[in-house]
């Protein structure tokens, strides 16, 4: 795709052939193509040719810049493959390559940028506000799980992306962020994976058989009684 781009920008950019004068159609559609890429993102994408040593400063800059606007609109939160789509779809021809999108992100730590690069323990990169903060992420996930359908039935990874705002697949990482802290419990089975409320910590070894249940645990009771 960097290299259709490429020949794209230079097509667009080459003057009249001096065997074969452009006609007004082959005008046209230039202006056309360069109105429509304008249309779609940066007026005035960094590359290296105007950047030179600079580029991959400048272009963290833009990227920082640019991400911004989509994370208000994506919950604080966006996968880097979709940000690298974004981004190169937003720069029209002058396409960059993954190498360049991960070393731009990689030094936003020099910067005082409100964003930055995260990865989770699964492997999956994302970019991020920096006033995320899973704490509070937590707290809408515990909110959650105890509303009493969600004690029955448990919780997918898409009734989280609804309650967050972001995307199934980042939701499901923070829900197996908030089990590997001791809030959510797991279910595989052949409806998919479902996250529980984690009731285990409502136990204590020495008091296996209480005689009066937690808050917690009567809620639990109660709605999984209401089953027919």
């Amino acid at each position: 795709m960097v290299l259709l781009a490429e020949k794209m920008r230079v097509k667009l950019l080459a003057g009249p052939s001096a065997t074969n004068a452009s006609t007004d159609e082959e005008m046209g559609s230039k202006q056309d193509m360069q109105d429509w890429l304008l249309s779609v993102g940066i007026v005035s994408p960094v590359t290296k040719e105007t950047a030179g040593a600079l580029y991959h400063q400048q272009l963290s800059r833009q990227l920082a810049d640019f991400i911004k606007g989509h994370l208000e609109r994506s919950g604080g939160m966006v996968a880097l493959i979709d940000a690298y789509c974004l981004f190169n779809r937003a720069r029209g021809t002058e396409l960059i390559s993954p190498e360049d999108m991960l070393q731009a992100c990689a030094i936003w730590e020099k910067y005082d940028v409100p964003v930055m690069l995260r990865k989770f323990d699964s492997g999956v990169k994302v970019i991020q506000n920096k006033t995320h903060s899973d704490e509070e992420v937590f707290a809408r996930i515990e909110s959650l799980v105890v509303r009493p359908d969600a004690l029955r039935l448990g919780i997918s990874a898409s009734d989280a992306a609804r309650t967050l705002g972001i995307a199934p697949a980042l939701a499901k990482e923070h829900l197996v962020a908030a089990e590997s802290r001791g809030l959510l419990c797991r279910d595989v089975s052949h409806e998919g994976l479902r996250f529980y409320v984690n009731l285990f910590k409502e136990v204590h070894s020495n008091d296996l058989h209480p005689e009066k249940y937690s808050k917690m645990l009567e809620a639990w009771v109660s709605a999984t009684s209401t089953v027919h």
